[in-house]
């Protein structure tokens, strides 16, 4: 069942819209080697407002109750451009440089441009605090497949209910973690490791401009090479994205890896962080995988990670300023559903999926790279988004190393 509170995760995406982080959009890229009609598009936008995506932050009326989610048919009028372009994604980068706020402004946008040479390019992105990627992927795909059904949100309940939970739950578990402290010398180190980590750790930087790259590589081909080294589809992908650290100059990183959890929330995500080196083979990070999903990110010693909602905000961000502490992010979407891959006659000639970052200019973050990968009509495509210009000067650096360390599992990208 959905969830109609914001969860913990949920909340610290929607902090970044009040300055508190680096701001998050999440990103789909359409590509079709025809052309649309604006009258297809615009069907598609009013499916997606009646949607899962048709919703905003609602404010409690009781302190101490959690933020809730509201019915909303607010949104941005759907951008079809004028003109053809033809840098895709210099186009798609800009697609969410705009005020995107899920609880005081539209929370999506849907914006299409002809591609010059034939074709069309649709980019739908929304605020991070929204939803995760498969909601967003899930939200395309009613409304591309026209199987939308306007469902109305569940009512959230009492709001003195909530916040006399949550005293409960904060209180009980925060004065048994206290309590622990003081016998247990385990608490205690996982206690001092998260202050140090929060205080230290991953020194965070300004990001200034972002540089992109979006690649397809044969699925078969992939899988192939992923077999050849003993590992998985995922290993060989946090593989590659390490060894394209190591050719830029950074042999050794920490890696963030997101799962998907069966929470109900907006965000039902976790996030597991491995230490990796550019010269891991895909079976040695199997295996660094598998023991870091099993002691994912969270709040520290058995306190509960509920107790940062009800703290100020300037006091929770610093608590929880991202979701994870890795330098690298390493997000496997997975399979996209059928029903993404047409809209009516038109077939997608390429999907890509990624994060971008609205006006991150002063912000600062630990993430130096975000990298994705999708799998769709016989391709996997990867998707590197640097946001520390120390580490890739341009979009073509970053395109080099990423052909090198994909040639070092005899693969070759074929760039967008």
């Amino acid at each position: 069942m959905r969830s109609t509170r914001l969860s913990v995760i949920d909340e610290i995406f929607l902090r970044t819209h009040r300055g508190y982080g680096f701001p998050i959009a999440l990103q789909g890229i359409w590509r079709t080697p025809d052309t649309l009609s604006r009258h297809e598009l615009d069907a598609v936008h009013a499916r997606l407002a009646r949607g899962q995506l048709g919703r905003r932050v609602g404010k409690p009326r009781i302190p101490g109750a959690r933020l809730r989610w509201e019915a909303s048919s607010q949104t941005l009028p759907l951008e079809y451009a004028a003109d053809a372009v033809e840098d895709i994604i210099g186009w798609a980068d800009v697609q969410a440089d705009l005020e995107l706020d899920p609880q005081f402004g539209p929370g999506w946008r849907l914006t299409a441009a002809g591609v010059s040479g034939g074709g069309t390019v649709v980019s739908l992105v929304c605020s991070h605090a929204l939803a995760d990627a498969r909601e967003l992927i899930d939200a395309a795909a009613q409304a591309f497949s026209d199987t939308s059904v306007h469902v109305p949100l569940a009512r959230p309940g009492s709001d003195v209910k909530d916040a006399l939970s949550m005293l409960v739950t904060v209180l009980g578990k925060s004065i048994a973690a206290t309590a622990r402290l003081w016998v247990s010398t385990k608490a205690r180190g996982e206690l001092r490791a998260f202050l140090a980590a929060d205080t230290g750790g991953t020194r965070p930087h300004q990001a200034r401009r972002t540089h992109s790259v979006i690649l397809d590589i044969a699925a078969a081909e992939w899988d192939s090479a992923a077999v050849h080294a003993g590992g998985s589809a995922n290993s060989l992908f946090v593989s590659i994205v390490a060894a394209t650290m190591s050719e830029l100059g950074s042999p050794a990183v920490t890696v963030d890896i997101p799962f998907r959890t069966a929470t109900g929330d907006a965000n039902s995500i976790g996030m597991a962080t491995v230490a990796v080196r550019g010269d891991d083979s895909p079976v040695t990070i199997r295996a660094a995988c598998k023991a870091a999903f099993g002691a994912p990110v969270g709040a520290p010693a058995g306190y509960p990670p509920e107790i940062v909602q009800l703290l100020p905000l300037r006091l929770a961000a610093k608590l929880t300023s991202t979701p994870g502490r890795g330098e690298v992010l390493c997000s496997n979407i997975g399979d996209i559903p059928d029903a993404v891959s047409t809209l009516g006659p038109h077939r997608s000639c390429g999907l890509a999926t990624r994060a971008i970052h609205p006006d991150p200019s002063g912000a600062s973050t630990t993430t130096r790279m975000s990298t994705y990968i999708c799998r769709m009509n016989g391709n996997y495509t990867l998707s590197l988004v640097c946001t520390d210009d120390t580490v890739a000067g341009s979009s073509a650096e970053l395109a080099s190393a990423v052909q090198r360390a994909l040639a070092t599992r005899d693969l070759a990208g074929t760039p967008w």
